[in-house]
């Protein structure tokens, strides 16, 4: 079974094949890959979706737990604390209730003008005990800009010395004081991150007559990232407006510092390529990732967090790679299914077509009792029996043809013979003299019905042969008698034209032929060797053993055949049709004969031949 996909044309198998196939894998093939493409697409929304509704989760919540702290501190007092109830105590003077009195770092003395100390004390002493998220809370007078009170969940000597701080420049008290809430930058501490945040305090008029402030720690933050994942391995963490790292959901990856991110510009890109589409770059752990980024925005801050999540490529397309996997070898055992099924129906169509074809060439070389058959149950089966009846009428026709032939020939054996014995009675002179005129015509009409007996014998040979008339009776003998007698035979005719007769008659092995029609063969090789042949050429016999056979060839140096006419030299009224040889007579059944008696004893007959050169004829007969 061959097929020539590069030369498709030459074959309809082929072309039913690659027409099968097309039609079959390009419609499974571009709808593979639209899905494959709709796939991977809705992959990445799905993915997208995922990252940003964790980024809109740990937004609400981390902004929830800035707000939260900064509701803490937006007191209602359990008591009236007027404006102005604070101020500095002269250094001359004397101030008999000492728990009135408060030394500030600097030095100097404040001093109430009633007794709220102890109740601001308890406040926020209370406040830090609700809210462990304060590591300290001070309140300062809106007035001054003096604390007045504190309290801390620090370790400090801040309490027992009574030293207090005049906060007049701080921007928390400066942003609180005007009516507003206030959120600072974070700042690093030995215990983490921390941020100064800062809330008004009110009275009944709506007059601000101090400011609660306090240092918010974000260590609660870690309550917000702890568990967070992204299938097996992704995470999310949390930057400030510097890039600093606050919190990672990894906690493997928690210890990459600010000078990481800032030294490789990392906030800036990862910001710019999240919010511009380009979710997939290496992040600064040297992970491929999918990615998404979500600024955070704090109630009047300044500053703008950034929160981001990334999901390293290999486990969030986990589920994509195998199902892409999955369609690859779905799309090979497809494909190979489809060109099995494709050259099964291209061979299922054409065979019968090949089986006509051989019928055809049985035809061609005169073969009618084989008739083709074709099972297929459709129009291939119908053309088959159509066949099958030319090849009968076309058998019969032949028949019909070789037994006129036959029959011909047959009965022009009689008159040509009778002709010829006649003429042969003119010529010996039997019925009166005559004279030389009219013998040379007398000749010539000889010659012509020679040939004419000659063409009756070879149409009689033909027709037997066609007719399985042709009979061969093999028995063991040798070759050197008959080749010896037919080059006798034939010197003759050598002679007129200085032809060499060559034939070394050494001991050959028996083999099986029929005398009569080796002579036959003999006397046709050899006489076309001498009537193909210029004068002074010469003709050689030899024989060799090849392969439990005798090879017997007979060579000349005569015209030679061109390789075109070699190819039909066997075939029935061929002749070589050359300027040397147009005039030499003949019927163009000699070869023809030849081969037919060559084959029914068993052997094979074959030519080689160079124009101008010569040819040699080798026939083989098997050894006896």
């Amino acid at each position: 079974m061959k097929f020539s996909f590069l030369k498709t044309g030459e074959r309809l198998r082929n072309k039913i094949f690659l027409g099968v196939a097309l039609v079959a894998l390009i419609p499974f093939v571009l709808s593979g890959l639209f899905a494959l493409y709709v796939m991977n697409s809705s992959h990445n929304d799905d993915i997208s979706k995922i990252e940003r509704n964790l980024l809109s989760e740990k937004r609400v919540e981390t902004q929830k737990y800035v707000s939260d702290s900064l509701s803490e501190l937006e007191l209602n007092l359990p008591f009236s604390l007027p404006s102005g109830f604070v101020r500095y105590l002269q250094s001359n003077e004397q101030f008999g209730n000492a728990s009135l009195v408060r030394t500030l770092q600097n030095g100097k003395r404040i001093v109430f003008s009633i007794n709220p100390p102890s109740q601001l004390d308890d406040l926020l002493a209370s406040a830090l005990a609700q809210n462990k998220a304060f590591n300290e809370l001070y309140f300062v007078d809106a007035q001054t800009g003096l604390e007045v009170a504190y309290a801390s969940n620090y370790p400090t000597n801040h309490e027992t010395v009574n030293e207090f701080a005049d906060f007049s420049n701080l921007p928390q008290v400066k942003s609180a004081k005007d009516g507003s809430d206030y959120v600072g930058s974070v700042n690093f501490t030995l215990a983490g991150p921390v941020m100064d945040i800062a809330a008004p305090v009110k009275d009944q008029d709506g007059r601000v007559i101090g400011i609660l402030a306090g240092e918010l720690s974000l260590s609660g933050l870690k309550r917000v990232f702890a568990g967070t994942m992204l299938g097996n391995s992704g995470y999310a963490y949390l930057l400030d407006d510097d890039g600093n790292l606050l919190y990672n959901s990894d906690a493997g990856k928690s210890a990459t510092t600010a000078k990481d991110f800032s030294a490789s510009s990392f906030l800036q890109r990862v910001t710019q390529e999240a919010r511009m589409g380009k979710s997939r770059y290496q992040s600064l752990w040297g992970d491929n990732v999918v990615a998404a980024a979500a600024p955070i925005t704090l109630k009047n801050a300044a500053d703008t967090w950034m929160l981001a999540a990334e999901w390293p490529v290999q486990d969030a397309d986990q589920a994509i790679a195998t199902i892409q996997r999955q369609f690859i070898f779905f799309l090979i055992a497809v494909i190979l299914l489809t060109i099995f099924f494709s050259i099964f129906f291209a061979n299922r169509i054409t065979k019968p077509i090949n089986i006509l074809e051989i019928g055809t060439e049985r035809i061609a070389s005169g073969i009618f009792d084989s008739p083709v058959k074709i099972e297929t149950n459709d129009e291939l089966e119908d053309l088959g029996m159509a066949f099958n009846k030319m090849m009968a009428g076309l058998k019969q026709l032949q028949e019909l043809k070789d037994e006129f032939v036959f029959i011909a020939a047959h009965e022009l054996r009689t008159p040509v013979a009778a002709i010829k014995g006649y003429l042969s009675m003119i010529m010996d002179g039997s019925v009166g003299k005559v004279d030389d005129t009219a013998k040379e015509f007398i000749k010539k009409v000889m010659n012509a019905n020679q040939r004419l007996i000659q063409l009756v014998n070879d149409l009689l040979q033909v027709a037997r042969s066609e007719a399985g008339k042709l009979t061969i009776q093999v028995a063991a003998m040798d070759v050197v008698e008959p080749i010896t007698s037919t080059l006798d035979e034939l010197k003759p005719l050598a002679s007129e034209k200085s032809i060499a007769m060559n034939y070394a008659s050494s001991a050959a092995p028996k083999v099986m032929t029929d005398p009569v029609r080796l002579k036959e063969v003999l006397v046709n090789l050899v006489g076309n060797a001498i009537k193909y042949s210029g004068n002074g050429g010469s003709v050689t016999i030899t024989h060799e053993i090849k392969d439990k056979n005798l090879v017997i060839s007979v060579k000349d140096t005569g015209f030679g055949i061109g390789k075109e006419a070699q190819a039909k030299l066997f075939e029935k009224f061929y002749r070589v049709q050359t300027d040397k040889t147009r005039e030499i007579t003949g019927t163009g059944l000699g070869l023809f004969i030849v081969k037919q008696i060559v084959e029914k004893m068993n052997g094979k007959i074959s030519v080689k031949s160079t124009e101008g050169q010569g040819s040699t004829f080798s026939f083989s007969l098997p050894l006896a």
